[in-house]
């Protein structure tokens, strides 16, 4: 398939959840967290982050600026520092969240907290057993960022 055309599908997608974003943040944010509280306030500000990032990336839209974040949508590789495993998964809607197959919700605490990051950079990951720091090796946009 030519590149230009995944590109432009890319764009439009983006696109879309910005407006997904903007027209439905409420409904949204009822749906997954009806009660306000911290976790809720946390989620809304990583979204108003999120979607500055969005908007920045579709004004200047290139293949490198498409994968310079994490976004929902992308295919993330971290590796563990702990003991150099890697791991690989993609950061889809809640929707569309399914473990087998490496898609993870964004709202997940991984996804949260990987979401909006950048390739080489080192995270600190809350996992049951305590916390693990990571390295984010790969960042590429799949066209996986569909609301549906």
């Amino acid at each position: 398939m030519n590149h230009s055309l995944l590109l432009e599908g890319s764009r439009v997608q983006l696109i879309d959840q910005l407006v997904y974003l903007d027209e439905g943040l409420s409904s949204f944010m009822d749906e997954y967290f009806p009660t306000p509280n911290r976790q809720r306030k946390l989620v809304e500000n990583t979204l108003t982050k999120y979607t500055s990032i969005i908007e920045g990336i579709v004004q200047n839209f290139t293949d490198r600026n498409l994968n310079t974040f994490v976004l929902i949508g992308s295919k993330v590789t971290i590796q563990y520092l702990d003991d150099g495993t890697s791991e690989s998964f993609v950061l889809v809607f809640p929707s569309l969240a399914d473990p087998d197959k490496n898609l993870i919700s964004f709202l997940s605490p991984i996804g949260l907290h990987l979401l909006m990051a950048q390739k080489n950079e080192v995270y600190e990951l809350e996992i049951p057993s305590g916390t693990v720091p990571v390295q984010v090796e790969n960042i590429q946009y799949y066209n996986h960022g569909s609301l549906e």
